[in-house]
């Protein structure tokens, strides 16, 4: 995946990532918050949280642990991006590791779709091309999580 970015693109993806994620913990809790107000089913995966409101999740320990794991995967992604082997040795291991949780492509696929939407709110119309990259690098990156997940 990362192999057929060029240099400017990782570029592009990098700095941006900095923008949208000054704290990936930060970013990545209110991506699964919006995760689960838009697909409540998906919060009753996790078995600690799935009795939780949404706004009892954001102070809860189990939840924030997640939330800071999502938040360090992305940032591993971002900062993987110009090393492609390593990148998909990461991103397969994300995969088997969410195998035994039973996560479906439509699952992923859905996570993704909350993050693109996050990065287009926070672009906005001024640079389609960069979501463009988003969308695209996005789609190659779930395609290797969902390889490995089945």
């Amino acid at each position: 995946m990362a192999s057929s970015l060029s240099p400017l693109q990782i570029s592009q993806l990098k700095d941006s990532w900095s923008v949208l994620a000054q704290d990936p913990s930060q970013l990545a809790s209110a991506l699964v918050i919006r995760l689960f107000k838009e697909n409540p089913e998906y919060q009753s995966l996790f078995k600690r949280l799935k009795n939780l409101s949404i706004d009892e999740l954001a102070s809860n320990p189990q939840f924030m642990s997640h939330a800071s794991k999502v938040g360090a995967a992305l940032a591993s992604t971002i900062d993987h991006l110009d090393k492609p082997e390593e990148l998909e040795k990461l991103l397969t291991n994300l995969g088997i590791k969410h195998k035994k949780y039973g996560l479906s492509a439509k699952h992923f696929q859905v996570i993704g779709d909350v993050l693109i939407a996050m990065i287009t709110e926070a672009i906005g119309d001024s640079e389609p091309e960069l979501l463009d990259l988003w969308k695209s690098s996005l789609t190659s990156v779930l395609s290797i999580i969902i390889a490995a997940c089945h």
